[in-house]
């Protein structure tokens, strides 16, 4: 086991503290040697079983956390659960798991209070591919950096941001349109959960999210829903009172009949499926009778896409910084000028329920 002594309260720009927890000594190993190759990452510790890794937390005062679900003594959700009485950080949930029932529990890991879930690196040849690599210590990196951002904020939360153009009233949304990444599991929970059955407009979701994860976390989100969660198909007609997410391997869009349509992932996409190709698809069919929202997530997918909504005359809704894992989404939407409403978490159903209602207007698509 490594580990070094705690943190000095020095530079701001001191390498981001990371934990590494999992059974396997192959899997650690080449963890720590990609943790080693990124100069703004240090390695703090490792262990090997939950229970471990809970005694070393107040030791190493870890930003970041990298835990594995199955381990011995202690699996990753009791150490998830504990960390968050005794020693909050940021878990990243590491996982290859393949299977239902262990893909249901890596989302009871996320309610429990952990960060993200990213597919464990798979390094057959005795490393990681780049893909791979980038994209852990992307996900290290912004959750290490919101992270160092929390505390700085002020003890308050920010009032709600409105600007009502009043060019969309009630009873005239035909369809919302929501995008997320990390920590968008857990606000898509509190987007969802509170909206009732008879939820006058149909709802179309990207999620960014590792691929082989995506039907479980819909079948975690339905057991605390009452619409009804799928995955959308193409060629579907949007009805309301459901929810629809892209399934991996395609972008998703609004057919100009209104229908979903799928479009294929082609080399060099950045996110597939992309937020923008959604909302700018939303915007050139419904206009001003679309709805979008943007929830917490790194990076800028869907800014340019609600703008364009926002544009076309659509109410925009995005997550505030204090109720988001990762400021990026929406901090750049709302840079754009896209951002009509910019509300906690909790706020924005009851604002979905104001603009949205049971007119007959709603329900033509």
């Amino acid at each position: 086991m490594a580990t070094q002594a705690p943190p000095n309260p020095d530079p701001p720009t001191r390498p981001i503290r990371v934990m590494l927890v999992d059974d396997s000594a192959t899997e650690l190993y080449l963890l720590e040697r990609l943790i080693a190759s990124a100069a703004d990452l240090t390695l703090v510790g490792t262990a090997r079983d939950g229970r471990e890794a809970l005694a070393l937390l107040p030791v190493l005062q870890p930003e970041v956390v990298c835990t594995d679900y199955h381990m011995p003594v202690m699996d990753g959700l009791e150490l998830i659960v504990r960390a968050m009485d005794a020693h909050p950080c940021a878990f990243l949930v590491l996982s290859a798991a393949v299977q239902a029932d262990q893909k249901d529990t890596i989302f009871k890991m996320l309610a429990a209070g952990a960060v993200d879930v990213i597919a464990k690196p798979q390094g057959h040849t005795g490393g990681l591919s780049p893909l791979e690599a980038r994209a852990l210590l992307e996900r290290i990196r912004s959750i290490g950096g919101a992270q160092r951002a929390r505390p700085r904020k002020a003890a308050r939360a920010l009032p709600p941001i409105t600007r009502d153009s009043g060019r969309a009233r009630p009873g005239q949304i035909a369809l919302v349109a929501v995008g997320a990444s990390t920590g968008g599991p857990q606000a898509l929970s509190g987007l969802l959960a509170p909206l009732p059955r008879t939820f006058a407009a149909p709802i179309v979701c990207v999620q960014h999210i590792s691929p082989g994860f995506l039907e479980g976390l819909v079948r975690w989100l339905q057991s605390h829903c009452r619409l009804k969660l799928g995955l959308a198909e193409s060629g579907q007609r949007p009805e309301p009172g459901q929810v629809y997410f892209a399934p991996d391997g395609y972008h998703l869009t609004i057919n100009p009949d209104g229908r979903l349509g799928f479009a294929p992932c082609v080399d060099g996409d950045l996110h597939c499926p992309r937020v923008d190709r959604l909302l700018q698809s939303v915007a050139s069919v419904h206009g001003a009778r679309g709805l979008g929202i943007l929830l917490s997530g790194m990076g800028r997918d869907g800014a340019v896409g609600l703008k364009r909504m926002r544009d076309a005359g659509s109410p925009t809704i995005v997550q505030d910084e204090a109720t988001s894992v990762i400021y990026g989404m929406p901090r750049a939407a709302v840079d754009l000028g896209a951002a009509e409403h910019v509300l906690p978490v909790d706020a924005i159903a009851p604002m979905l329920l104001r603009l949205v209602n049971r007119s007959p207007a709603t329900r033509s698509l």
